[in-house]
This record gives structure tokens, C-alpha cells and sequence, in this order.
């Protein structure tokens, strides 16, 4: 098991790899990898998706996937 900050101003739902994953600016768990990441609407973000490969990460040490 992953884990995953994805920060953004404001809470939105996080999206991985289309499927929700839980909210922004919260520890997530996701699975080894590579993902796409967005939030859900309205699309007031940049960029509109992040794709990373999340892997040998902890819960102390995140990965961060940063939206604007």
C-alpha cells in the first residue's frame, strides 16, 4: 500500500485513475503504481490531470500531487 497528499486550495473529491479516491488535503492510500490523478468538478484547477508512478512511499513520507 501507496501513499498519497493531493493538495488543492479548497476540498474537492480526488479522482484516481477515474475512480474516487477519497478528498484533497488527507493521507490516501492507493495501491503501487502509476495513476491519474484530478478532482472532481468544476474543473477550476491546473492541470487538469497529474499521471505519476507512486511507489515506496509511507505514511510519513507521502507523495505529494500538487493542483492549483
Amino acid at each position: 500500500m501507496e501513499f498519497v497528499i493531493v493538495s488543492f486550495k479548497e476540498d474537492r473529491t480526488v479522482l484516481a485513475d477515474g475512480e474516487e479516491l477519497g478528498q484533497t488535503n488527507e493521507t490516501l492510500n492507493i495501491g503501487a503504481g502509476h495513476h491519474i490523478f484530478s478532482l472532481s468538478n468544476p474543473q477550476n484547477y491546473q492541470p487538469l490531470s497529474v499521471t505519476v508512478n507512486i511507489q515506496g512511499t509511507t505514511s510519513l513520507a507521502p507523495f505529494i500531487v500538487k493542483f492549483q
